[in-house]
This record gives structure tokens, sequence and C-alpha cells, in this order.
């Protein structure tokens, strides 16, 4: 299994400044190899900027979900697993997907390193 690249809110914003300017993934792709040496292959740029477009589901989250995915987060937590645990506490979300969009978005809002 190939692992994902953890971004940092730097990292995600070069990506959508990229984006908007106009280039390809590719070019994204290679733009990051050569600013912050990721990701490791082209899939990862794809998923991610789909993963930012479509955004997590609004009616999922609640504000103790959300201090419990910064907290479960901080501890080294991934996504699979914080999803397994808010699943047992709050009975959502269903998809890792949703939590990792979660924490992407928190990273870009500046509310989690």
């Amino acid at each position: 299994m190939i692992e994902r690249t953890n971004w940092t809110k730097a990292q995600l914003d070069r990506i959508v400044a990229l984006k908007r300017s106009g280039l390809t993934n590719r070019e994204i792709f290679n733009t990051m190899q050569q600013e912050f040496g990721v990701p490791t292959h082209l899939g990862e740029i794809n998923a991610e900027l789909m993963l930012l477009a479509k955004g997590p589901n609004p009616g999922v989250w609640n504000p103790a979900m959300e201090a419990r995915v910064k907290q479960l987060h901080a501890q080294g937590m991934n996504s699979n697993d914080i999803t397994s645990e808010l699943f047992h506490e709050f009975g959502k979300p269903d998809l890792w997907q949703e939590t990792y969009r979660k924490i992407q978005q928190l990273k870009m809002q500046g509310r989690m390193a």
C-alpha cells in the first residue's frame, strides 16, 4: 500500500494556488516535488484536488466531532483509525474519506496543524 502524504496547510494552499494558475495536474505534481519533495506519485495530486473540491459533508460534523478529530490527529492517528473511533463514539461518519476531507478542511482554515 502506498503511504499518503500528510499535507501541511502551506502545501495545500500551494496546490490550490497552482491549480488556480492554470497548471495541469502533472505540472502541479512536478512543482510540488521541486518545492516540497512530495508527493511520491501523481495520483495523490489528482485525489487531493478532487477531495479539496468536494469538501466534507457539513451534515456529518458537529463541534464535538471536530474537537475529537483534532485530538486524535494530534496523537498521530490516520484517517481510517480516526473514523473508527468517531463511529464508535458518534455513529458517524461512515467513510474514512469524510474524515480525511475534514482534516484537510481544518488545515486549510488554519484550525489544525
